[in-house]
């Protein structure tokens, strides 16, 4: 009844209305027909307020009809939203263990998961670091910042690129079962979610699952494997690139992506470990050492120092 309180109140003044307009006739004294049909044609009035009742309950009716259908139809909704969304969590986490026990299953030989990953990412840094094709020479990079590249630049540029295309492709081993699950559940995570859902709050699971090593393994098979379109589009489209861009990546390796595929990673700085600006620091520094004091820039956690400390002593005993 909350919001319908008005019928009532107007049903009431009908209701006063009436009695006033009853009261207010008068009875017929002398006891002739006239005189009764005056009387009778009197509650003209009244016949006419018992019609307006009749329709305003009918109108009350329609009303909490609407308010009762209204409420069926919230209550509906509400429910299928609710349905979808537990759909969309449960084959959502389901992918996610799927994609777990698949990184589980990686296998090279004698090495399996994750180090799978790391060692294909070792060597590709081994072996751009040892040909010298990692970054761009010092005078190439002076007029890269300076926009004044030549025609002959831009080919030793591409002498790079195609190098690292070489190394990267070669040296990465996509693990296809891993990176096409990998896409399914960044699929399901971006498309499959019904429309009303907010999935931020599931990409920041999803993301907080995958370690920065697992990034930029996918980052590189994105990057050297065209085939991959896919895979590419996922992580522009699900924002995964902002996480990539936080891991360790080679700037030529970001330069190639952003040319070759056209998505951006912007190169993130590592906020500071201690929220003091640096010269602040160094006053600090010198206070402390006008006071007498010796000053620490450095600290050994206690467990890497008591390990020290025993090692010592075994040393001494042995």
């Amino acid at each position: 009844m909350e919001g319908l309180w008005w019928p009532a109140a107007a049903l009431l003044a009908v209701a006063v209305c009436w009695f006033a307009v009853a009261s207010g006739i008068p009875v017929p004294t002398e006891q002739t027909v006239e005189k009764f049909g005056v009387y009778g044609d009197s509650f003209g009035k009244l016949t006419s307020l018992f019609t307006a009742l009749g329709f305003g309950g009918l109108v009350i009716t329609l009303l909490l009809q609407q308010r009762q259908i209204r409420a069926q139809e919230d209550d509906a909704t509400q429910n299928r939203r609710s349905d979808e969304k537990g759909r969309y969590e449960e084959v959502l986490f389901r992918l996610l263990d799927i994609y777990r026990q698949t990184l589980l299953e990686v296998r090279v030989g004698e090495v399996t998961g994750r180090d799978v990953l790391r060692k294909s990412l070792d060597r590709v840094d081994a072996v751009v670091v040892d040909e010298g094709v990692n970054g761009l020479p010092r005078d190439l990079q002076g007029k890269w910042d300076s926009g004044s590249l030549t025609d002959k630049d831009r080919q030793r540029i591409d002498y790079l690129h195609f190098r690292n295309f070489k190394i990267v492709g070669t040296e990465i081993h996509p693990q296809a079962r891993l990176v096409d699950t990998f896409e399914v559940l960044l699929e399901h995570m971006v498309r499959g979610a019904p429309d009303h859902l907010l999935i931020n709050i599931y990409k920041k699971l999803v993301f907080a699952q995958i370690t920065f090593l697992e990034a930029r393994y996918f980052f590189l098979v994105g990057l050297s494997h065209p085939s991959r379109v896919g895979l590419r589009d996922l992580l522009a489209r699900t924002g995964f690139l902002d996480r990539i861009s936080r891991s360790q990546i080679h700037q030529l390796h970001r330069d190639m992506y952003r040319e070759y595929w056209g998505h951006t990673l912007e190169q993130r700085e590592s906020p500071p470990s201690i929220p003091m600006p640096p010269g602040r620091i160094k006053r600090a520094l010198r206070a402390h050492k006008a006071a007498g004091g010796v000053p620490k820039t450095t600290y050994t956690p206690l467990g890497v120092r008591e390990s020290h400390s025993l090692a010592k002593d075994d040393a001494k005993r042995s």
